[in-house]
Formats: C-alpha cells, structure tokens, sequence
C-alpha cells in the first residue's frame, strides 16, 4: 500500500514539474528591445538607446501582454515606446514581440 502512495506521489510531482516547464518565458531580451527600439526610431545603433521605466501590462488569455517603455536617445531625445510580447510555447523558446510604436515626449 505505501509503495503504490509513494508511486502516485512520484507521478504527481513529476506530471506537476512536465506542465510547469511547459510554461512560456515572459522575461525580456532587453538586447532585442533595444535594436528594434534603435531600428524603429530610424538610429544607426542601439548603444544610442537608454531603456527605462519597464511597466508589464495585463496577461491575455494566451499570456501574451502589452509593455511599455521610456527610451532615450543618445542626443537626448524622449520616446514612450510600447511593444505586444508574447511568451515562447517552452522555456527554451525565446518571446517574441509585435506592433512596435514609439511616440515623442
């Protein structure tokens, strides 16, 4: 009897570990945020943008999200920046984001 209640114990754990690691990565690239940043405001290089003020918008039904941003150029110029990410299917795949805008300050 205990060993068929160790098993089921064993069975949950690792059935709870398999749906948990299933779970989409929401973390951003911030590599990635600046070149599409640097890209989307039509600058030659991403070492020109400063990333600030990072705020996570409400999960959707499939865990994709809107982010908004405050980037700075190097020459001192002011953008509020937003970006939809949505998680990767596993761990190991990366998000990806749409509808890049950013609109002066």
């Amino acid at each position: 009897m205990d060993l068929h209640k160790a098993i089921g114990r064993a069975a949950m754990i690792a059935a709870s570990g398999l749906i948990l690691s299933a779970c989409g990565t929401t973390q951003m690239n911030m590599i990635n945020v600046q070149n599409s940043t640097a890209k989307t405001l039509g600058l030659g290089s991403s070492d020109e943008i400063t990333i600030a003020n990072i705020q996570y918008g409400q999960k959707n039904a499939l865990g994709g999200q809107e982010v908004k941003y405050d980037a700075t150029t190097g020459k001192g110029r002011h953008f509020r920046c937003t970006v939809f990410m949505i998680p990767g299917l596993t761990p190991i795949n990366p998000a990806t984001y749409n509808d890049w805008e950013c609109h002066p300050r």
